[in-house]
């Protein structure tokens, strides 16, 4: 952001979604990292939009892709907005969604150090 165009740089990359494969738009990774602490919910949409095939069924390297992501989203809820009870009730709701998926909850557990601990929650809104 080198001319502070911040809005402008926000209307991009909301325009698109996140990248589907690991090595796909670093640099609307970086700018997105780069705009957290000013347009926190509107990032938050905008990694939330990486977890859209949250609830299907895939490979495991899927499965890492989305754990990867959903770091993201814990960052960002938990160390910029500051709202570690959102997190929880989000990540727990996916968890119990996603249950039956023994390699989903695998590779969520190896990237996210607290998965193992999180209480599941059912119909919860986030």
């Amino acid at each position: 952001m080198e001319r502070e165009e911040y809005e402008e740089a926000l209307a991009l990359l909301l325009k698109s979604n996140y990248p589907c494969h690991v090595g796909d738009s670093g640099e609307a990774l970086l700018i997105a990292k780069q705009l957290e602490e000013r347009f926190p919910e509107q990032i938050l949409t905008y990694y939330l939009s990486g977890l859209a095939q949250l609830n299907n069924n895939a490979p495991r390297k899927e499965y890492a892709r989305l754990a990867l992501v959903m770091l993201k989203v814990r960052s960002l809820l938990v160390d910029v907005m500051k709202d570690e009870a959102r997190w929880k009730v989000f990540a727990g709701k996916v968890k119990g969604e996603n249950l039956r998926k023994p390699a989903f909850q695998e590779e969520f557990s190896r990237v996210i150090a607290e998965w193992g601990e999180l209480v599941l929650v059912k119909n919860a809104q986030f």
